[in-house]
């Protein structure tokens, strides 16, 4: 899937369970780092994988601190780093807190292929862009990021 669409043009994955918190991780450039952001007690099941690469960041050795913001009842993050990046892996992790919003299962005829339709997109105003995701692992979702921003788990309307 790949394109823009209007923000209210898509479904968002909506999300149960008890919400993951905002996280700040301080690290050092030219390292391998993961993020692992997970839902909250009980399960503490995994929400999302951040995975910056030794080579993510122009300058290395150097301190960068990346703030991670879950957005609230959907499958999505906001990333923000003190230091631009070129690229990262996020995946979000959807196994057990997945709900198809309302609609979503007309439109698409059932929790399964509405699932399929599922991609990650950039948020940008009232629009999102969707960028090449892959699934890794069933009920996960993943795709490289190029920049700090606002990424979202939805298919069209």
């Amino acid at each position: 899937m790949s394109g823009t669409m209007a923000l209210d043009a898509i479904f968002q994955l909506e999300m149960g369970g008890a919400p993951p918190a905002d996280t700040a991780v301080m690290f050092t450039t030219g390292e391998r780092r993961v993020i692992v952001l997970r839902h909250g007690p009980p399960d503490n099941a995994v929400f999302a994988e951040i995975q910056f690469d030794s080579a993510a960041f122009a300058a290395r050795g150097s301190p960068v601190q990346v703030t991670v913001r879950p957005r609230p009842g959907v499958y999505g993050v906001t990333i923000e780093s003190g230091t631009p990046f070129t690229t990262a892996t996020l995946t979000f992790k959807y196994a057990v807190h997945f709900l198809d919003p309302t609609g979503a299962r007309a439109r698409y005829g059932s929790d399964i292929a509405y699932e399929r339709a599922l991609g990650i997109a950039r948020l940008d105003g009232a629009n999102v862009t969707f960028i090449p995701s892959t699934r890794p692992a069933l009920d996960n979702l993943a795709a490289r990021v190029t920049l700090p921003g606002t990424y979202l788990v939805a298919a069209p309307r």
